[in-house]
């Protein structure tokens, strides 16, 4: 069938050559450059060769990121370089959200049935899914912003700056170097890569899958191969090039002698043999590359454009400029650069877009122009243009600087229909899905759209979108249990971002925005509502009416919010007017701080004016003013009561007792001086907090001062507070009845609701806070300052625990803690993210509650008894000297990537930030294995030393408390219930027979039903000395005529026994010096024995003396001396923890023999030593109580096995009846508030 473009004219008609012959236009002889002069050039070592640092082995070494997850190091970046810090952070970096695309244009690419998108996202890239886009994969984090993107099959091309990493899937491959410029395009052309540089230099890479097997090192024999094949042509190009020089006979004899020994160094370079070097094309003068494009059937041919309006069709094999297409015959008259190329379904028909703002469709065989366009008559610069293809009307869409996408109809050469503000930012990509009528586009606002031409009038409506805050955001809070975000910035919308998972990510809708803008043809972004200055909300009532409440700038109404259904509410929350004396309605103040009752019902907001108002959110009515008497408006009052005096009846229906004299809120007073008619504060209303009790609320005022109590129900005035300045910012911690309040003086005071009065002070923030956070158990107080230092308080202490700086040049700007305590949200400046950080004290084995850093300080204004000191916090605020937060004590942190780091286990590592790859990617590339093999052993001492310092699992944060072990709740309670398990899950089907593998494969000891083989593993083949030294896979070789039959549990116990005693023997022998000298001697005594058991126990020890030897050097470890031990158990499920139990003791008690009650004696020592010391509380009563049920019988059996039974019981008594005694107080209590204490 004819092609659809051919209606455009008889230049558009279908070559009758075959698709693959190449294309030569008919170009005039007088054309010195149409006649193809210029050549390939391979550009000498120091000027143009470019360089390539691989970056195999691709995955990060275990030791890393076990050193990264441990101890984390903090860097400072100030002055231009980095140093690291000995203090550790209080929050490490996890991931950030909200990332969707920045200004580099996608990559579209279709694998098998499905299609893929390539976007960027700052410093990382992004692959969706685009039939759902739904995100399928990250790529590494690199060390600056993408600027350039191409993909190919598993490769994905980045342009970083100069540079272009090469990606195999989510690994990076190797860093390609040859621009002096930033890379601009990237395009990828059969086995060559195209790159295009600011500077407009054109050069092109050899990837074809030999290079990047050698680059990546993943197959055997590579090497060689690729070294062949670049020694092949690059003898091929030196010919050539010969060749080329005789033909001219215009070239220097001495440039050619110089061009020959050019040559011949490369050829004996020997260390650039296997690397892949550029090749660099000479283009005319003048020609500054900006765009590129490949002609469909032009076989070996791209086509280039220039700045000053050019086009040239370039021969990538001979290195050619086949032909120039002047500005002049495509109707650009004015010169403009042309800043987009497309090629259309009909051959020899490219579009054109142009900075000016026109696009021009070009017929580059016979150098005419088809038909002139004007984009959206805005006349900015065209980015973006795409062809549709298939049934229905050809369409060509247009997007550009503006943010508007144009579509136009090529059979009819007009405007088919305007989409006005599909992007708040410019539109960097545009792409027509082949055989459909979906238009997907990228804009600068952080956003990618697909767009589906179905309506009647031909126009197009939004199909399915992911986008992010188009704007920096401004305010975060964690929503419900903390799984949720809530957000809002200077882009006017309101965001919700799920913690696990990007697809629940949306923007709340404004209802309608989008029809009314396309009715009223202006940009959505000028109908929503004002940029958001306070969020509110409560997650009792989120099913049933508007659950959240916002107030904006400028705005005199608060607006009501479903989050359930991601929609504006249905009211808006407008304060009562006032009328003057005049009888001039005065509209009020605009709404400045708003907040929602612990029940969800009501919402009570604060205007600039200094009134306090409650609305019932399911209504959306008024319900009355929180006002003060002219008393109280005088004086200082500490506690206020309901107001008395007679009471003024209104002449309404039902007397008295009428429900409107009971809702009357001035308490039926006269207008004497008893009538409630002062607003809550003078000047603005800066906070608003409720109480969990819905019985009081709690204001701020940011030009009185005064931090009120008021009564909810009442409406009336209970008490007030003076903070000396005034009010900037305030949090409240709802069980303790404790509010943080900020002040203009940069002091943080909290105050105690409960007795109306200060009890902390807490100092150390050099600029005003501009956000402050409670953490929800009391114990933490967070506060963002201006110059974007992030301090964080222990507030029972009254210390300042550390001062972090999230980022050397985006200040916080926002944040909030969960209500778990677990992560901590930022918002930064000129940052479209919202970073989340993982607490170091809920994933480390420091307790909570301990400073961390070396730095902490004590806050001042508290004297040594915690009382407030009024004198020493004046005087402390007139010197302001050293002390807390001295940028001494600051620790630096780096931001988060753009998703959490995962090791090869697939366990999420913490603490990995950008600064990693920075390292990786800063490397030298002159020897790539003297690197990799320093990185490693930097690595592995990191690893080794902080290993050796952090446990597997946490400590007690105190001496006698029990902690948990922080495992998944079905991994100890299923040895509770396993019969039940084994008898639910049993197979129906027969285990099928593995498949048979070679005899001589060794294979490694487990519990899993198929083998499991050692590829590593020497298997003792060799004659000689190697056969003497290879040991059994079944016996564990202790002695030299054998070894006992001995499992991995079984031997960690006992090592662990070991490690206890010399403990203990080193305790004592500090403490009495004749104690190590008569250990010592008994141990050289039985050390000449020579025991099966004695010869393990100092093999399990790590020394071939005895028991006394080395007592001295013995230095506790942490997690105890059964670490080991307990590291192995945590890691099993619960059926492999029961065969691990089973597999202990005797299979029969009637056979028990000595030995086997030995193993039970290790394991009876190992619960009596672990289950005192409070950790993995949960999981080592499971462990017993399983014990006890499998061995129990056996236990009965030996006098000196019930001996260690009843000191386990004794130890489990102990630790279980202090908690016991806890929560035997709470069930007391509870059982007195419900009614049930006499049951």
């Amino acid at each position: 069938s004819p092609s659809p473009l051919q209606s455009l004219g008889p230049l558009f008609r279908v070559h009758p050559q075959h698709a693959g012959a190449a294309k030569r236009p008919r170009t005039s002889s007088a054309n010195p450059v149409a006649r193809g002069v210029g050549r390939l050039a391979n550009q000498p070592a120091h000027v143009a060769a470019g360089r390539v640092h691989t970056d195999s082995p691709t995955h990060s070494t275990p030791a890393k990121r076990m050193a990264t997850a441990a101890a984390p190091i903090a860097r400072s970046k100030r002055g231009g370089h980095t140093s690291s810090s000995s203090a550790a952070a209080l929050f490490y970096p996890f991931r950030a959200l909200g990332y969707i695309t920045e200004s580099a244009p996608f990559a579209v690419q279709r694998r098998g049935t499905e299609s893929f998108v390539t976007v960027s996202a700052g410093k990382a890239w992004q692959i969706y899914n685009c039939d759902k886009l739904r995100l399928v994969m990250v790529g590494p984090q690199f060390p600056a912003d993408i600027t350039a993107l191409a993909a190919k099959g598993d490769l994905t091309f980045a342009g970083v700056g100069r540079d272009i990493v090469v990606c195999r899937r989510a690994h990076r491959v190797c860093t390609l170097e040859g621009h002096a410029a930033t890379v601009t395009h990237l395009f990828a052309f059969g086995t060559n890569l195209i790159s295009v540089c600011a500077g407009g230099r054109v050069l092109s890479w050899d990837m074809s899958r030999d290079a990047i097997d050698h680059l990546d090192g993943h197959r055997s024999g590579a090497s060689k191969r690729a070294a062949d094949l670049a020694k092949v042509s690059m003898a091929t190009d030196k010919a050539q090039n010969t060749q080329d020089d005789l033909d001219s006979n215009d070239a220097d004899n001495s440039k050619g002698e110089q061009g020959d020994d050019k040559d011949t160094d490369t050829d004996t370079d020997e260390g650039d043999a296997g690397k892949p070097r550029p090749s660099e094309f000479i283009l005319p003068d003048g020609f500054e590359c900006t765009a590129v494009c490949h002609p469909d059937t032009y076989l070996n041919k791209m086509l280039l454009g220039s700045s000053d309006g050019r086009l040239l069709l370039l021969n990538i094999v001979t290195g050619r400029n086949v032909h120039i297409f002047l500005p002049e015959a495509m109707g650009n008259t004015s010169g403009a650069a042309v800043t987009t190329l497309e090629n259309s379904p009909a051959l020899d028909t490219m579009a054109v877009g142009l900075s000016s703002g026109r696009v021009l469709i070009h017929n580059i065989l016979f150098d005419k122009r088809v038909v002139d366009f004007g984009h959206d008559g805005s006349g900015k610069p065209v980015r973006c243009c795409s062809f549709s293809s298939g049934q229905g009307e050809p369409m060509l869409a247009v997007g550009g600087d503006s943010g508007t996408v144009s579509v136009w109809s090529l059979e009819g050469k007009r405007l088919r229909s305007l989409i006005t503000g599909a992007h708040d930012g410019a539109v960097v990509a545009a792409h027509f899905f082949p055989g459909q009528p979906v238009l997907m586009t990228a804009g600068g606002d952080n956003a990618v759209k697909q767009w589906i031409f179905d309506n009647q009038d031909g126009s197009a409506r939004l199909l399915r979108f992911r986008a992010g805050h188009s704007a920096p955001p401004t305010h975060v809070t964690f929503y419900g249990e903390g799984k949720r975000l809530l957000s809002a910035g200077g882009d006017r919308a309101l965001r919700v971002f799920s913690t696990i998972q990007d697809q629940q990510s949306k923007e709340l809708s404004q209802v309608n925005v989008e029809r009314r803008a396309k009715k009223l043809k202006l940009a959505e972004q000028e109908l929503k509502l004002p940029p958001i200055r306070g969020i509110a909300w409560c997650e009792v009532r989120e099913r049933d009416w508007a659950n959240v409440v916002t107030c904006h700038v400028g705005e005199p109404r608060a607006y009501t919010w479903r989050l359930s259904n991601g929609v504006l509410g249905e009211h808006v929350l407008v304060p009562p007017s006032k009328v003057g004396r005049d009888g001039v309605s005065d509209k009020g103040k605009p709404v400045c701080s708003v907040a929602v009752s612990a029940c969800g019902n009501f919402a009570v907001i604060g205007t600039e004016g200094g009134d306090v108002h409650r609305f019932n959110l399911q209504s959306g009515q008024h319900r009355g003013a929180f006002k003060r008497t002219a008393a109280e408006e005088g004086k200082t009052a500490e506690t206020t009561s309901a107001p008395t005096g007679p009471r003024r009846q209104l002449n309404l229906r039902g007397g008295a007792r009428s429900i409107w004299n009971m809702a009357d809120k001035s308490y039926g007073m006269s207008g004497s001086g008893n009538a409630r008619t002062a607003p809550a504060h003078v000047g603005a209303v800066a906070a608003i907090a409720t109480d969990g009790s819905n019985k009081q609320v709690i204001t701020g005022g940011s030009a009185d001062g005064m931090v009120r109590v008021w009564n909810f129900a009442a409406q009336h005035l209970e008490g007030e507070m003076d903070t000396g300045c005034g009010v900037q910012l305030m949090s409240l911690h709802k069980p303790g009845a404790l509010v943080a309040a900020a002040g203009v003086d940069m002091v943080v005071r909290v105050l105690d609701v409960a007795g109306m009065r200060r009890v902390r002070s807490l100092k150390g923030a050099k600029t005003p806070v501009r956000a402050l956070e409670f953490s929800s158990d009391g114990r933490w107080i967070l506060a963002a300052t201006i110059d974007g230092a992030v301090l964080v308080w222990d507030v029972p202490a009254a210390r300042l625990l550390q001062t972090m700086r999230m980022s050397a040049d985006s200040p916080v700007v926002g944040l909030s803690l969960s209500p778990a305590m677990d992560m901590l949200a930022t918002v930064h400046e000129g940052r479209r993210g919202v970073y989340l950080w993982a607490n170091s004290q809920m994933y480390s084995a420091a307790p909570l509650g301990h400073a961390t850093s070396a730095a902490a300080t004590p806050a001042k204004g508290v004297n040594e008894d915690g009382e407030d000191d009024q004198d020493e916090e004046d005087e402390d605020n007139q010197e302001n000297k050293g002390g807390a937060g001295s940028r001494r004590g600051e620790v630096y942190c780096d931001l988060p990537r753009l998703h959490a780091e995962v090791n090869d286990g697939g366990e999420i590592v913490l603490g990995a930030s950008a600064s990693d790859d920075d390292e990786a990617g800063d490397d030298d590339a002159g020897d790539a294995e003297t690197q990799r093999e320093k990185k490693k052993q930097t690595r592995e001492k990191a690893a080794a030393a902080a290993l050796s310092v952090r446990p597997d699992f946490p400590e007690p944060a105190a001496p006698g408390l029990a902690t948990m072990a922080l495992l998944p709740r079905t991994q100890w309670l299923g040895l509770l219930h396993l019969d039940t398990i084994r008898e639910r899950n049993k197979p129906i089907a027969p285990p099928e027979k593995p498949k048979d593998a070679p005899f001589f494969l060794p294979t490694t000891a487990g519990l899993d039903r198929n083998p499991v083989f050692d590829l590593e593993a020497d298997t003792g083949d060799d004659d000689g000395e190697g056969a003497d030294a290879a040991r059994s896979r079944i016996l564990t070789a202790n002695g030299e005529g054998g070894g006992d039959v001995e499992g991995v549990l079984l031997r960690l116990l006992r090592r662990g026994k070991t490690n206890a005693e010399a403990a203990e023997d080193a305790s004592l022998s500090k403490a009495t010096p004749a104690y190590s000298t008569a250990k010592a001697a008994k141990a050289k005594g039985k050390s000449s024995r020579g025991t099966k058991r004695g010869a393990a126990d100092a093999n399990d020890a790590g020394g071939g003396g005895g028991e006394g030897q080395g007592l001295a050097d013995v230095t506790p470890a942490p997690g105890g001396p059964y670490a080991e031990a307990m590291a192995h158990l945590r890691k099993q499920g619960p059926s492999a923890l029961d065969a691990e139990i089973r597999a202990l003791g005797p299979w029969d008690v009637t056979t028990m023999t000595d030995a086997d009650a030995d193993e039970l004696a290790d394991v009876l020592d190992f619960f009596a030593a672990e289950i005192p010391s409070g950790r993995n509380f949960e999981l080592l009563h499971a462990l017993l109580a399983h014990f006890l049920r499998v061995h129990g019988t056996a236990l009965a059996e030996r006098e000196r096995l019930r001996i260690r039974a009843e000191r386990v019981r004794t130890a489990a008594r102990k630790a279980w009846s202090g908690l016991d005694q806890l929560m035997q107080e709470v069930r007391c209590a509870l059982g007195f508030f419900g009614g049930q204490h006499g049951q």
